[in-house]
């Protein structure tokens, strides 16, 4: 029987395990905390000194990576953390190739989008007909689409539909719908090059410039198609920045203006989420999930949706 410590063949495993628990909770946690994730960095720092940079555990520096990019303003020391990783001979490949769709997010965090495409487009040749080429492929056409060549990010996201219907993103199909709603009949460009820029700027975290660039397409173009989807975004980044009753009054709108429009079920569902986990409001949150079901049968929130009725309206104790 295998002993405890680096001996036991699950130790890198149960070690990186206890940490990726903490970093999945983090970064999903909306707004970030800032905090908690300088102590988790260090907490993968202390780990790294104790075990040592190796395949093993690849995963802490990739993680690790993300934190200091995304979150601590601290990027040149993940990409250059992720880049000593990468030179290692002796990565497994797929492990390899998670560490570079990082370090493609890093340096597209960065404003290096052509270097993140080279990068995406080696997974894509590496993996063609596996999930991380899938995912890359993604990744390469939200990079066409950032850099205003709207057309060559619809082929690659129509192929990639083509190619797996299963296994392509939320992400993937919501991009897609983008496109397709407020490009492809538009014969002006300059709304949607706007919009793309101002996502950027969001992915990037620099909301300020973000909301001034939303601010001027509405502005330069009053009443355009994208309206809808220019509230979304000044929603999510009004939640991103705590200002939880900003973010609600704009979700409301989507909601009462835009519901026939392709955001109208993720605008509910994030009111109705907020009411019940931010307000602590369960009545009217009941009624928000039970709208979304009359509403949206087809959204892809209706499954959870369904299940947070239930659990409010107390069907398990029945």
């Amino acid at each position: 029987m295998a002993g405890k410590g680096p001996s036991n063949p699950y130790f890198f495993t149960a070690r990186n395990e206890v940490l990726q628990v903490q970093f999945d909770t983090l970064t999903e946690t909306v707004p970030a905390d800032l905090d908690a994730m300088a102590v988790l960095a260090e907490s993968y720092a202390s780990s790294l000194r104790d075990l040592g940079i190796r395949s093993e555990t690849a995963m802490m520096v990739k993680d690790r990576a993300h934190l200091l990019s995304f979150y601590l303003n601290r990027a040149e020391e993940g990409v250059e953390d992720l880049e000593t990783l990468l030179a290692e001979q002796d990565l497994n490949d797929r492990v390899e190739a998670a560490c570079k769709l990082t370090l493609g997010d890093i340096y597209v965090f960065e404003g290096m989008i052509w270097d993140a495409s080279l990068l995406f487009s080696q997974i894509v040749l590496d993996f063609k007909d596996d999930p991380l080429g899938h995912e890359a492929k993604f990744r390469n056409a939200r990079v066409s689409y950032y850099g205003g060549d709207f057309n060559w990010a619809q082929s690659q996201l129509n192929a990639l539909k083509a190619s797996t219907s299963k296994l392509i993103s939320n992400d993937a199909i919501d991009l897609s719908l983008l496109i397709t709603d407020n490009f492809n009949l538009d014969t002006l460009t300059t709304p949607m090059e706007m919009f793309a820029r101002a996502d950027l700027l969001n992915m990037q975290r620099r909301f300020d410039e973000a909301q001034a660039t939303l601010d001027s397409l509405q502005t330069d173009h009053p009443g355009h198609a994208l309206e809808d989807e220019i509230l979304m975004m000044s929603a999510d980044m009004f939640l991103e920045q705590g200002r939880v009753d900003t973010a609600m009054a704009l979700y409301r709108e989507v909601v009462d203006l835009h519901f026939d429009d392709i955001t109208g079920d993720d605008a509910l569902f994030r009111l109705a989420d907020l009411t019940h986990h931010a307000l602590g409001d369960q009545v009217t949150a009941k009624d928000l999930y039970e709208q979304l079901l009359f509403d949206f049968p087809g959204s892809l929130h209706a499954v959870e949706a369904r299940k947070r009725f239930r659990d409010l309206r107390g069907d398990e104790l029945e």
